[in-house]
């Protein structure tokens, strides 16, 4: 019999054992006559588990172990053998809207009215940054530091740019004192304004691989990202184009969203409310070689 340990949080279980359905419930009825172990989801860090495994947004560091990580929004899931989106498979495609049905439209309308929460949409003449972590750190899957992300866009283009920092990251030191001489700029602020409200009223983007640019892209706003990341195709992308065409792309509203969010969400991603989401997990663990027989 073969063996899957699941190193999902707590609530996926206890939502699955109250009856609802949700990814886990989607995942269990995918691996009919499996033996199941369920452990604890910081557990994931060590792996120490036989056959077959599933952590969660923790990287995969043995065969047959694959990452679970939200698309952004429930429902939508991915199944990865890595924890780094811009590693996914998604990001590596190119999108095709040769099916796309016309109900990608109200798909469109309803993620936009969840990133702008009934704000309206206009353009006041500045730049909103979202800012992540490690902001003078050059990592290995960004194009430059944060820091100097934030100084290439103030040289590249006449606007003011409005910053935020992330509330769920740590700033030391060294971020805040990079940020003060920043400020010295007189078109740079850092504000604490809420992100759909500068969504709203940007003319663009500019960010590393926030997902406030992907909120940005579908509430009709250009983006440009210093990172990679797996929404980067509506967007202007440093990686992938130069700065540039990057910010020539990102500072224009992105083309065809709504057959993109189609394609991203409902086609690439796995929807745990749908019917077939058991069918589609099925189909992703064969494609990484779980040895699943043919429903």
């Amino acid at each position: 019999m073969a063996e899957v340990t699941l190193y999902l949080p707590a609530h996926l279980r206890e939502g699955h054992e109250a009856g609802q359905v949700n990814i886990l419930s989607r995942i269990l009825a995918a691996l009919p006559g499996w033996q199941v172990t369920h452990a604890p989801e910081d557990a994931g860090e060590r792996q120490a588990h036989r056959g077959f495994a599933i952590t969660h947004m923790q990287e995969p560091r043995r065969p047959g172990t694959l990452c679970l990580r939200r698309a952004y929004w429930y429902p939508f899931w991915r199944l990865e053998p890595t924890n780094e989106r811009w590693n996914f498979a998604v990001a590596r495609q190119t999108p095709d809207y040769s099916t796309i049905p016309p109900r990608a439209e109200a798909f469109h309308a309803r993620l936009r009215e969840r990133v702008l929460a009934g704000r309206q949409v206009t353009r006041e003449g500045f730049i909103f940054a979202p800012l992540q972590g490690r902001l003078t750190e050059h990592r290995s899957f960004q194009s430059m530091s944060p820091l100097a992300m934030l100084e290439e866009t103030l040289a590249r283009q006449p606007l003011p740019v409005l910053a935020s920092l992330h509330p769920g990251e740590r700033y030391g030191p060294q971020d805040h004192a990079a940020l003060d001489r920043l400020a010295q700029n007189p078109r740079f602020r850092l504000v604490q304004s809420p992100a759909a409200e500068l969504i709203a009223g940007c003319d663009f983007v500019v960010s590393q691989n926030s997902s406030v640019a992907l909120q940005a892209m579908i509430a009709g706003k250009g983006a440009v990202l210093f990172a990679g990341i797996d929404f980067h195709h509506p967007a202007g992308s440093v990686p992938r184009d130069g700065l540039a065409a990057a910010f020539e792309t990102g500072a224009a509203p992105p083309a065809r969203m709504a057959e993109y969010l189609w394609w991203f969400f409902k086609q690439e991603a796995i929807d745990a409310q749908a019917e077939e989401a058991s069918a589609r997990i099925r189909a992703r663990l064969t494609a990484e070689g779980w040895p699943l027989p043919r429903p």
